[in-house]
């Protein structure tokens, strides 16, 4: 008796180590195509829109998604869904395709989202941006605005190759700014004082004199 429940415990703990050393199974990922797929949809884009335009979208997508389109923006952006995807991976959104090929990762950014998508992006709610904007827009609503360092003169706009924004700050010293920084003080102030030390104020002046506070 004693020999056959050891046997069937054994045979027992080799059944489930087995089990263990198999590979689980390959679960199919339905938001992301296949590689005959993936060269399928570069090919189509390539004849539709030039091997340019393919290329670069190929560049900007980290993964090929297969879904269907919920509607677009006024900023030019796609957003798509796929139900049977994975959780938090069933909406994404494509944001227009720039022309060039470099720093094209400078010539879109997250904050290009609609604040009526805003919500349907981040699974706040299930309210397409049309519908949102039709049942919350308010008449005082504020002019949506990118973020500041795509603003910044060294991203040119694509179409006139001129800055977006002409007035935007920029310190004596920097990059396309004519005005020299100075040679008063140091380029940094130290953490540590001494208590007999003067505070020197850098003015970006063109003087010779340091100025000192009293």
């Amino acid at each position: 008796m004693f020999c056959c429940r050891g046997m069937n415990i054994v045979g027992r703990l080799t059944d489930v180590a087995s089990a263990l050393m198999k590979k689980p199974p390959k679960v199919y990922n339905p938001s992301v195509y296949p590689l005959d797929g993936a060269i399928k949809r570069f090919t189509d884009i390539w004849t539709k829109n030039g091997f340019n335009y393919a290329y670069n979208k190929a560049r900007m997508e980290s993964t090929f998604r297969i879904g269907y389109l919920v509607g677009t923006d006024a900023n030019g952006n796609k957003y798509y869904e796929q139900k049977d995807a994975p959780y938090t991976r069933t909406r994404w959104v494509e944001y227009p395709v720039p022309s060039g090929t470099w720093a094209i990762e400078d010539r879109y950014d997250g904050t290009m989202i609609t604040p009526e998508w805003y919500g349907w992006m981040h699974y706040m709610h299930d309210k397409p941006g049309p519908q949102c904007a039709k049942e919350y827009t308010k008449p005082f609503k504020q002019v949506q605005r990118i973020a500041q360092t795509m603003e910044r003169p060294e991203y040119l706009d694509p179409d006139t190759m001129e800055p977006r924004v002409k007035n935007i700050h920029m310190p004596p010293g920097q990059w396309s700014n004519p005005k020299p920084r100075g040679k008063i003080g140091a380029k940094y102030d130290s953490w540590y004082k001494p208590a007999s030390s003067t505070p020197q104020l850098r003015n970006y002046a063109d003087n010779k004199d340091t100025l000192h506070i009293e």
